[in-house]
């Protein structure tokens, strides 16, 4: 079965024929609680940099819980920020998701474009634990996606660590698509991730959310709620456009040219055309939306579970640690807690504990400061829980609103519809009225000119000279052999053109039939 393997690092068929590469910089944001650091976004630029920067990321099996977030810049924006590259504000703009939304302009898969190098990319897939499914999950370009999976992660020479991987795509259907992968160490709180295809304008987004106060950096999904706020802004403004440009076609039925104008008409076809792509991209929208909405409750289940185990209060995992409902790594992770783990090099205040041999210090893990991380991050879980059910909801309103304007169009069309069959049966009573007044004036006149151009021909002679002169002429015969010829000649003709006619549809029909099959 193709389920996720215990392994981490992406494959070396993945790095040459999923990704491409295009080197400049790309942020990168370290959250890590009671560190020295500073916590300010760093730019990096230089392979030398990154591998410098890589270094010193600290190990999930240190006692560092949170955030190291890696921000892949689209390599479609400017290498440089917009004060330092000399790009003016419109020149931005094109990279600002919440300003324009192009529709029906994705599918370039820009998520596939990394700005690092062959070499620092493989360094990252090691360093940042990257697992090999997000290869796949950026193939699926045109499928919004989120899934987790728990494995095992063995580290080099060390035991093996239990880790949450998160998985999420937004559909390359429409322009500033995204791609994030997640993997959370239970054990030290420690994340490490990486969002695909970020341009200027979702960095920033991005460094603002996670410096709010309150935010728990290591809480396992906080960075896919981020993503599913920053999927729901952009779907936002697309069915904004999307639902103005289908009411405007809806009002255009309602203004439909008489029916002798539409036929003599150049561009009816091509705004029918435009109705009819307008009405499908709508249903493709509504469609997506419903996809990524199930995607969304998948999150909020995953938050209950987090909250039930991983994070369940101190005394009810006590009580029952042989439950054998509870068989995920999150539960692993609890029923292996090391009581002792060493303090991160950077800490500020040295954790209580023994001093080990090489200066590192261990640290004893109370019951009470356990109880209290997984209070605070029960608490983080259900203010991402309300967050993400409230999303829900304004996904489900959106898709109320699509439906509604695709049965709006849907009924216009045939009250429009409607209206032309009512102009048509109106012109065919008409026509018809006037058929009658010609049948009617040709059946007075037509016996008495099939009389007159009869009796006109020379094959009779009314008034003879002599008694040996006939009325009628001998040769009367030849004109009703040619009358008959002639008329056999024309309906034979009328049948074969109409019969070739025909034979010609029905292999025509037979044909598309063929090409379908």
């Amino acid at each position: 079965m193709d389920w996720p393997r215990e392994n981490i690092g992406i494959n070396e068929r993945d790095f040459e024929k999923v990704f491409r590469y295009e080197p400049r910089g790309s942020k990168v944001i370290t959250r890590l609680e009671r560190s020295k650091q500073e916590s300010t976004p760093e730019l990096i630029y230089t392979d030398e940099r990154w591998e410098e920067w890589m270094d010193k990321l600290p190990s999930p099996d240190g006692l560092t819980p949170g955030l190291i977030l890696v921000l892949a810049r689209r390599t479609d924006s400017p290498s440089l920020p917009v004060e330092f590259s000399g790009c003016s504000a419109e020149e931005e703009k094109g990279l600002n998701y919440e300003k324009e939304t192009p529709l029906n302009k994705g599918g370039d898969r820009s998520v596939r474009n990394l700005p690092f190098s062959p070499k620092v990319f493989k360094l990252m897939s090691k360093n940042l634990y990257i697992h090999g499914s997000i290869a796949r999950v950026i193939s699926r370009s045109d499928v919004p996606h989120f899934s987790r999976a728990e494995i095992e992660v063995e580290l080099e020479g060390r035991s093996k660590h239990p880790a949450y991987v998160y998985n999420c795509r937004s559909t390359n259907a429409w322009e500033a698509d995204l791609a994030l992968t997640v993997t959370h160490f239970p054990r030290s709180g420690l994340t490490y991730a990486v969002l695909f295809g970020c341009p200027k304008s979702i960095e920033d987004e991005v460094i603002k959310r996670l410096s709010y106060p309150g935010i728990e950096f290591s809480y396992p999904l906080l960075l896919p709620g981020i993503f599913a706020e920053l999927e729901g802004d952009r779907h936002l403004q697309i069915v904004e456009d999307y639902m103005s440009n289908i009411e405007e076609k809806i009002f255009e039925l309602d203004y439909q040219l008489p029916v002798e104008q539409q036929i003599r008409s150049a561009n009816v076809e091509a705004r029918n055309k435009e109705k009819r792509a307008q009405w499908l991209d709508t249903a493709y929208l509504k469609n997506s939306l419903v996809t990524w909405n199930a995607q969304l409750f998948k999150m909020t289940k995953h938050v209950e579970e987090l909250r039930d185990t991983l994070f369940a209060p101190y005394e009810g995992r006590l009580s029952s640690p042989d439950n054998g409902d509870i068989a995920d790594v999150g539960f692993n992770a609890r029923k292996h807690l090391p009581m002792k783990l060493e303090c991160h090099s950077e800490c500020e205040k040295p954790c209580k504990g023994s001093s080990s041999p090489d200066g590192k210090f261990e640290t004893n893990i109370g019951r009470k400061e356990i109880e209290s991380r997984n209070r605070r991050m029960r608490m983080c879980g259900v203010k991402i829980d309300n967050r993400l059910r409230s999303i829900i909801e304004e996904y489900e309103d959106k898709i109320r609103e699509c439906a509604m304007r695709l049965d709006g169009m849907a009924m216009a069309t045939q009250w429009s519809h409607g209206d032309t069959n009512v102009e048509i049966a109106l012109a065919t009573g008409r026509d018809s009225r006037y058929m009658r007044s010609i049948a009617v004036v040709t059946m007075v006149f037509l016996p008495g000119t099939f009389c007159a151009s009869i009796f006109s021909m020379q094959f009779f002679n009314w008034f003879p000279k002599d008694n040996s002169d006939t009325v009628v002429s001998y040769y009367f015969w030849i004109y009703i052999l040619v009358t008959l010829a002639m008329t056999l000649l024309t309906l034979g003709v009328w049948y074969y053109v109409s019969r070739r006619e025909k034979q010609q549809a029905q292999r025509n029909l037979g044909s598309q039939e063929d090409s379908y099959a």
